[in-house]
Parts: structure tokens; sequence; C-alpha cells
């Protein structure tokens, strides 16, 4: 079968389609690991307690040994064997959410280290309770430290998407599969499919150096 580049540009506008529930699904779940990383962060330092450190330490442990392959599949088909039962989507969003997690964490807590102790002490001396020695002091200058590994990790986020295509989540991958089944010209599809998947990573990774 000879390559014809005609089938690339009649399948971008389904691509890109695809690549718009892709960019959901990466930002939503980047979002809510981030999130639950500072709630993380936060509880890890202010409760410094063994066994909570010891469930984190088995979380993150799990979450690095382990595919994130695997981690979809657990989310979406053995959570339901508890009565747990996620759509395809959320589940997606909940697997990405808890991988991620575990890495922005361990962001998290290289930034909090470069925040000067004295910051911790002037906050408590201007009378803030702890709630607000975290949101407005702490926790804005982790943030700032942490942007150049946070974007990353954005970057990893976005091209692990690909795999939610194994749960029938229709993003770029799922529906590039879906184009060549019908026109058998997977080559020409997944040509268009590589030059989004570039673009949106290149302009991620290309915001890191306005910042």
């Amino acid at each position: 079968m000879e390559f014809d580049i005609s089938y690339t540009f009649d399948a971008i506008p389904r691509l890109l389609d695809g690549a718009f529930i892709t960019l959901q699904v990466a930002i939503l779940g980047f979002t809510l690991s981030v999130l639950l990383a500072a709630v993380i962060t936060v509880a890890r330092t202010s409760l410094n307690s063994k066994i909570f450190n010891s469930v984190l330490a088995f979380y993150i442990s799990f979450i690095r040994g382990t595919p994130i392959l695997v981690q979809i599949f657990l989310v979406y088909y053995v959570l339901p064997v508890f009565g747990i039962n996620l759509g395809p989507f959320t589940a997606g969003i909940v697997a990405i959410t808890l991988n991620s997690a575990a890495f922005v964490v361990e962001i998290l807590r290289g930034g909090l280290a470069s925040v000067p102790k004295g910051q911790f002490e002037a906050a408590k001396s201007l009378g803030l309770k702890r709630g607000a020695r975290w949101s407005k002091v702490i926790l804005p200058q982790t943030f700032i430290a942490s942007v150049p590994p946070l974007v990353n990790e954005f970057t990893q986020v976005l091209k692990a998407t690909a795999l939610l295509s194994t749960i029938t989540i229709v993003e770029l991958m799922r529906t590039a599969q879906q184009i060549y089944t019908r026109n058998y010209h997977p080559v020409e599809v997944l040509l268009g499919t590589f030059i989004i998947y570039f673009i949106m990573c290149f302009i991620v990774s290309l915001s890191l150096i306005h910042i």
C-alpha cells in the first residue's frame, strides 16, 4: 500500500477533536494531582507522623514501581469489584491523578526544601494561623521553586493519556485507531497523530523557557 499524505490531512479534523479530549483529561488530572500533592505535603510536614509517612512511602513506591497502564486497569477494572463503578472518563482522570500526584509530591518536597526556614518563623511571628501560613506564605514560594519540574511532569501526563485508549476513552490515540481501522492507512493517520502530540508537548515545553 503506497503512502498517501491526503489521508493525513483528511484525518486532522477528527484527530484535533481527540486532542481536545486529551487536553481535557491531562489538565484535569494534573490539576487534581497538584491539589492532592499539596495537601499531602502540608500534612506530611505538619503531622510528622510515622504511620502517615509509611503509608505515603508505600503509595509512592507502588506508583513508581508499577506501569501506569497497570494502574489504569486497576482503577477501571478492579474498583468495580469493590462496588466502585467509574465511567471511562472518570476512571482515566482518577488514574492519571493518582499516578502524577506521587511524582508531584516529590517535586513539591524539593520546592519546600528551598524555602528559607526564616519564612516559617516570620509568618508565625506575624500571628498568621497555620492554614494562612501555608496558603499565603509557604506554598506560593514552594510552587514558584517547583515550576520547571511541574511543567516537565505535565508533559509526561500529556503523553500518558495515550494509554487511556485501552479503556475506550476517545482521546487522540483512540481516535487515530478508529480512523485507520476504517481507511486501512495507519501510517498516514499515525503521522498526523505524532505531529499533534509533538506540537502540544512542544508548546508546553516552550512555555518553560519563558517562565
